[in-house]
């Protein structure tokens, strides 16, 4: 009888655990990165990149980026390794001083870059078109998406 009961409670809680198990998404890899982005949100606000002009390109392979912050061109190196899944840091990401009417947009941009610790996958697609780029206190930082 005993037997039968913990046969019962171990089938009960697969049973409970299974149905609780989250479906998760896709992963994104430093792979992944490589390419041209379009900033389509920072720091929570939905950007249009028509208007922004906020475009960040990796070169996975050079460990670097490039692109604009707005009216400046950027350029940087890339601090990933494979031995730190999804860890990810931008030192010294240099701009062009081109005098811009606004330099609102670039100054956050900049500065949210120099936050940045980690990225992940947004949404469940595969190949992956939208990352999310966050900060050491897991803040969204930025959504970055596929141009």
């Amino acid at each position: 009888m005993k037997k039968y009961i913990y046969l019962c409670l171990a089938v009960l809680s697969f049973g409970i655990f299974a149905s609780c198990k989250v479906k998760k998404g896709v992963e994104a890899t430093f792979s992944d990165l490589d390419g041209s982005w379009n900033i389509v949100e920072l720091n929570g606000k939905a950007l249009n990149p028509a208007e922004t002009n906020q475009v960040i390109e990796f070169d996975v392979a050079r460990h670097s980026l490039s692109g604009k912050a707005g009216c400046n061109r950027m350029m940087g190196q890339v601090e990933y390794s494979d031995a730190h899944k999804n860890i990810i840091k931008f030192p010294q990401v240099a701009t062009t001083r081109m005098a811009c009417p606004d330099m609102g947009g670039e100054r956050e941009l900049l500065q949210a870059l120099d936050k940045v610790v980690r990225f992940e996958a947004e949404g469940d697609v595969r190949p992956v078109n939208k990352i999310a780029l966050y900060g050491t206190d897991n803040t969204k930082l930025m959504v970055i998406e596929k141009k």
